[in-house]
């Protein structure tokens, strides 16, 4: 673990105020564009162009020799260029949330496989509960400091971007298919289809029921919620 966690601080720039290094985000600044290409290479087919490469490596250890100059080792950096590296370090932190996701998938699947568990098992199991155990306990933290609007927003927010954003990008990698005549054949599992139907279900009693109580959900309604989620575990048990 030691190895990885010495390459993230090296690549990814973290201008925080708690977190703040000058010679660290000069560092991650100048060498991010390394793992970045590695991490483009695995995800392109046709590769990079060796000039873009070099032209970015140039570039980025030119915008660290610039933080190491005109930066101050104390008061770190100034917001306007300090919100700037933030971004680019949040896209270099979702690289390797990527790569680290990937390989827990693929990790699950060897296991399922020498297991003989089924991977829709797998998937509304270990996988679904693994990827939201994060988004529980942070926002289970943010209700109970009276932050309950961003709790609940977060509960709905999360799954939209990973249905919306996620689905759109991963049919943009099957451009081709989409604009073919032919089209791109999606093939939907019955477990998936439950998964919808709960899920739009659940969603419509939440608006209903917030209406209804004057946009409060009351308490109850979360024993609603873990019903139909076991409800959901149960169907979906029975069409394997």
């Amino acid at each position: 673990e030691v190895p990885f966690i010495i390459m993230r601080k090296f690549v990814i720039p973290i201008p925080c105020e708690g977190e703040y290094n000058r010679s660290m985000i000069a560092f991650s600044i100048a060498l991010s564009p390394i793992w970045l290409f590695h991490y483009l290479s695995t995800k392109l087919e046709d590769g990079i162009d060796e000039r873009l490469m070099i032209l970015a490596i140039i570039t980025s250890f030119f915008a660290g020799a610039t933080v190491i100059r005109f930066c101050d080792k104390k008061t770190g950096m100034p917001l306007k260029y300090g919100i700037g590296v933030a971004i680019y370090g949040f896209l270099i932190a979702a690289t390797w949330i990527d790569v680290i996701s990937e390989h827990l998938v693929n990790t699950l699947e060897l296991i399922g496989v020498l297991l003989r568990i089924p991977s829709p098992v797998m998937g509304m199991t270990i996988l679904a509960w693994g990827n939201s155990v994060g988004d529980w306990t942070t926002n289970g933290a943010l209700a109970q400091r009276g932050l309950a609007d961003m709790s609940m927003a977060a509960c709905f927010a999360g799954p939209s971007f990973n249905l919306l954003v996620g689905l759109g990008f991963g049919l943009l990698t099957q451009k081709e298919s989409l604009m073919s005549e032919e089209g791109l054949n999606v093939s939907m599992s019955t477990t998936v289809r439950i998964g919808f139907i709960f899920l739009i279900a659940n969603c419509i009693a939440a608006i209903v029921s917030s209406l209804y109580h004057g946009g409060i959900i009351p308490k109850m309604h979360g024993y609603a919620f873990w019903t139909c989620y076991f409800a959901y575990l149960s169907m979906c048990a029975q069409n394997l």
